[in-house]
Order: C-alpha cells, then structure tokens, then sequence
C-alpha cells in the first residue's frame, strides 16, 4: 500500500475534487468510508456525494481555523537557475494535508468496511486523533472506485488546525505514512511493499513531475527519464571523463558544483533534461543521489577509480564556464564498453551492471517509449545480487564478439536476461516475491520481442550487398534526437 502526501490551501477545493468526476470522468461513486463524527453525522458514509455535500464536509473541516484564525504555512521554495538547488524564497498556506492511500492494481478491491478501517488506524497511526478530543484534528476519507491505472485507493484529508486552535505534528509525515503503512499492510494481510520492507526504494515520481510530463506529452518523468540516461551512459563509458561526456551526447546538461568557498574544487554534479520549449522555458536540475543513490558523484568515483578525473573535472568546468555548450537533444548513443560486456559475458555482472546494461538497451529500441528493458533496469537498480552460469557464457562469447552488430546485441540481451531470470527465481524469490514476479514476466516480454526479432532475421534473404537484419533501433544513434 503506497501513502502519497501533498499539502494545499483550499479544502473546497480538494472536496470539491474528490467528489467531482476526475481528470478522465474516473471517479465512479463518490462517497465517504470513514471521518470525523461531526462529518459522518451531517453526511452519511456510503451516500454518493453531491456537489453540496462536498460543501458541507469543506465547511465542517474549516471551522476550528475559521473560529481561531490559525495560520498554517511551508516554506515556498524555488530552483536556483544557477546552481539548480532549491531555495526558500517566502511561505504559503498549508491547512490542507491530503494522502491517498492506494494499493497496486493486482491486489483487486477492498469492501468499504476494510477501508473504513485501514483508514481510520492510519489517521490514528499519523497522529490526527487525540483520545481525549481536544488536539484532534477533523478528517475525513473518501472513495471513488479505481484509479486510471486499475489501482483501489481512498483519499484522506486532514485539516491542520486542531479543535483546541493549535497545528497538528506533521514532522517527518513521509516516513511515519511509510511506517504506518507497514504495520496496516502486515495486519491486515496486503501485500507488503518490499522496497520498504528491505529499506532501499529508488525515489518515486513526485505529482509536479508526473503532472509535468503529462503537459508536455511525454511518456515518463524527468526523474526516470534521467535515471535511465545515467545508467546507460555507465553502461559505455570506462572513465569518469567518458561518463560525463556520454551524458552531455545522450542529450543531458550537466554541471558541477563546488565545495563551500571554492570555486575549483568539484563535489558534485546535478543533471537536467533540456526544455521543451513548449511551455517550459528553463531546465529542472536534479542531483543524481536523488535518482538513484549510485549515481552520487562519489560512487562514481569509486566505480572508475579515479581513470580520467582530471579530464572529468576539465569538461564539467567547461560546461560551468559556457565554453562548451550544454546539448539542446541528444546526438549519438556510444557502443556499450568493453569491460561492461566483459563482465556480462563473463558470467559475472551484478544487479548494478545489468541495471546499466538495460538502461542502455531501452535508450536504443525503446527511445522514445519507454518499455520493457527500461522496467527491468529500474528494477535491478533496487537490489546488489547477481549471479552466472560460466559455461553458458563461454557458447556466448564468440557470438557476442561478433563483427556483425546484430548478432552481438542479440547476445548480449540474451546473456542478460539470462542472469536476470537466474537472480529473480533463485535469489531474490525468498525475500522479494513481488519483484521476483514483476522481473520473470518482464524478462519473458523481452526474450518473445529477441525471439521474434531473430525469426525475422533468420527467415529474412539479404542480397550480396544486404546487411543481416538488426534489432530495431540499433544501427540509429548517429544524428538521432534522443531528446524529448
């Protein structure tokens, strides 16, 4: 079960939504499963919504800011254009905290009765209810059948003031939803998120990033976008000054910065998309730890070992300074490097590698749609196991050395899907059942699409100056706009 928390000004206006028709006409029945007794008096659960009862739960939730005139506010913040951080440039209002609870699309429907409770602990579990009623908080929770995605969920929103005019504790809101959660998924009998369990998750698209993308028509966040791009820049590059260079050719601004009070010594780097130009006028800068904890710059140190870092430091400089231009699109895709197909063929590649591997796959047969090579990177950038079977390895590596580029790329898949289905069913399987599943099923869909590719090839009579047929999108990294 996922929490997902934001923080508004208008409960109204989060009602009013809640109990209206949804983005795509997706919310079917409307209705109240569990809240604050005055509300639950005046509207009843189960009752499909009307617009005026989306009023009366507003008017009800606001009064005890209405009657002590408490103002809850956050920080606003914006994005340093310069540095790409985020800095605190006033307040704005917050009375409004809203966290949907949704469970993923296989695990079917709850009964009302089930949300009811699993609602009413969590609103307990975060702190919103006092025993003796003075510091509670009114909240309410509310249905509306399933998301766009398939995925059963209730929306609980929670007003800031309590009935005694103080704020209600949301420190560290985040990780106690997560905790709370847990404990509801374990109790009663959900499936248990194992990103959490294990205590190593890859960060989740934030709202603003996922309504951003939707703007701008493009299959998936800046933020996976990004990490999948980084990832295949490591599946080619064998220096950190080749790194950064095959980020800047995949269509990624890079820049550094610095250590507090120098202007020359590099400690980090953050990472942008360009914009679209529709809409979008400036870069949204993300630093690479944030992605995915192995993209910090200090890993990447550690994983070249420090090969090319005076030359690394030399070209981000360079893109700091302006004297080399940051790309408007990517230009070209390198070849992976000889050490990652190596360590592939070898028998020997680790989550980590396999995760760059198919990141570097999905930058070439699913450039602009993201699909399945890009689900499995995502995936095994989440664990550190892998496994290999030499000998298997050994029948592959004349082919994969092959001139004949389609051949090469065939095996090379092959190979990873191979240790893919060997870490997914005989290592992970005991402790991330879920995820075991979810890379089984992805690996089938990438081994029909090879299959298919080299029936194709095979059936296929080239003429004497024919190339053998490649895997689609192979042979298009010169001059191929990999940008969105």
């Amino acid at each position: 079960m996922m929490p997902n928390i934001t923080r508004g000004s208008r409960m109204a206006g989060l009602v009013m939504y809640l109990a209206g028709p949804g983005r795509a006409n997706e919310h079917e029945n409307p209705h109240i499963v569990a809240g604050d007794e005055l509300i639950t008096f005046q509207v009843e659960p189960g009752k499909e919504l009307s617009s005026d009862d989306a009023l009366d739960i507003a008017n009800i939730m606001n009064r005890p800011a209405q009657l002590y005139g408490t103002e809850v506010t956050v920080p606003q913040t914006e994005q340093d254009p310069e540095t790409g951080d985020r800095v605190t440039v006033g307040r704005k209002p917050a009375g409004v905290w809203h966290c949907s609870l949704s469970l993923s699309s296989d695990e079917g429907k709850l009964s009302d009765e089930m949300w009811q409770k699993i609602s009413s602990e969590f609103v307990e579990k975060m702190g919103f209810i006092d025993p003796e009623g003075d510091k509670s908080s009114r909240w309410v929770a509310i249905r509306h059948g399933l998301s766009a995605n398939g995925n059963d969920h209730v929306h609980i929103a929670v007003q800031m003031v309590r009935e005694d005019g103080t704020k209600a504790n949301v420190h560290n809101d985040f990780a106690r939803a997560q905790k709370a959660c847990n404990e509801l998924e374990k109790k009663y009998g959900l499936s248990v998120l194992e990103s959490r369990e294990q205590g190593k998750s890859l960060a989740a698209d934030k709202p603003a990033e996922r309504a951003r993308a939707q703007r701008q028509g493009r299959p998936q966040s800046d933020r996976n976008e990004l990490r999948r791009r980084l990832r295949s820049a490591l599946a080619t590059a064998s220096t950190e000054a080749e790194y950064v260079q095959h980020l800047v050719d995949s269509g990624v601004r890079v820049r550094p910065y610095f250590e507090r009070g120098s202007s020359d010594r590099i400690a980090g780097y953050r990472v942008a998309l360009p914009p679209t130009g529709n809409g979008e006028q400036r870069p949204f800068w993300y630093a690479p730890s944030k992605l995915d904890r192995q993209l910090a710059w200090p890993r990447i140190q550690e994983r070249f070992e420090g090969r090319g870092r005076s030359e690394a430091h030399a070209l981000l400089k360079s893109l700091h300074e302006g004297s080399k231009a940051q790309p408007s699109k990517g230009t070209k895709l390198p070849k992976i490097s000889a050490e990652q197909a190596e360590r592939l063929i070898s028998g020997k590649a680790t989550p980590d590698s396999l995760a760059n591997i198919y990141a570097r796959v999905s930058m070439s047969v699913e450039t602009r749609r993201p699909g399945v090579y890009a689900r499995l990177s995502h995936d095994f950038a989440q664990i550190s196991q892998g496994g290999g079977n030499a000998m298997y390895a050994v029948r592959l590596a004349q082919r994969a050395g092959s001139k004949n580029s389609s051949t090469g790329w065939v095996a090379l898949i092959q190979q990873a899907n191979r240790l893919a289905r060997v870490t997914a069913s005989k290592k992970a399987i005991t402790y991330r059942p879920q995820w075991s599943q979810r890379v089984a099923d992805a690996v089938m869909t990438a081994e029909k699409a090879i299959a298919a590719e080299t029936a194709t090839a095979r059936t296929a009579t080239p003429g004497p100056s024919q190339r053998p047929r490649p895997i689609p999108g192979h042979t298009h990294d010169r001059g191929t706009d990999y940008g969105r």
